[in-house]
């Protein structure tokens, strides 16, 4: 049996997606070069690519704080008419599961980019002037339009946004249609 020293080292590589060969004692340079080209790093956390005017990941995760708080107070103000529990219970558990999501969301974010500072003040005067249907389809436009806030390339935070979409949509069928 051979010693793992004896085993012949490769000359050179092959690059997937690419049909050229690089010699096996550029890779270090090429990784660190593909590495730079990515992502800025700085003091151990990765930097956030700033994505136009208007993308701001804390005026997207403050809604989604918002949303929280709405939901609550929408499923406080039920009262007892026809198909009120339904719609009580619709809210009650988008509240208790959206900060789940709020959760895993801002600390992956905050893992890869660092402390979030600002979230702008929760406002929840809209629950008295707002119909429950009304302001939940409005929520998952601004989910769907403002999620371009977070690096398209950042995958696994879009999956949460994904489950926070469906969640919402979820709640609207319950509801439009459950008594």
């Amino acid at each position: 049996m051979k010693k793992f020293s004896e085993l012949r080292k490769p000359t050179k590589i092959k690059r997937l997606f690419e049909q050229d060969e690089m010699p096996v004692a550029n890779l270090p340079q090429a990784v660190d070069a593909q590495v730079q080209a990515q992502s800025e790093v700085e003091n151990g956390v990765e930097k956030p690519q700033i994505l136009g005017e208007g993308s701001n990941p804390s005026k997207f995760f403050s809604k989604l704080f918002e949303s929280r708080e709405m939901a609550h107070i929408y499923h406080l103000q039920v009262n007892g008419d026809m198909g009120s529990h339904a719609k009580h219970t619709a809210l009650g558990e988008y509240y208790d599961g959206v900060l789940g999501f709020i959760d895993d969301i801002i600390e992956t974010y905050q893992g890869q980019y660092g402390i979030i500072e600002e979230y702008d003040v929760i406002d929840t005067k809209d629950t008295k002037s707002k119909d429950t249907i009304e302001y939940f389809n409005e929520l998952v436009r601004f989910i769907k339009e403002e999620r371009k806030c977070i690096n398209a390339e950042d995958t696994h935070l879009h999956n949460i946004i994904d489950e926070v979409v469906a969640l919402v949509y979820r709640t609207l069928y319950k509801l439009k249609y459950t008594k």
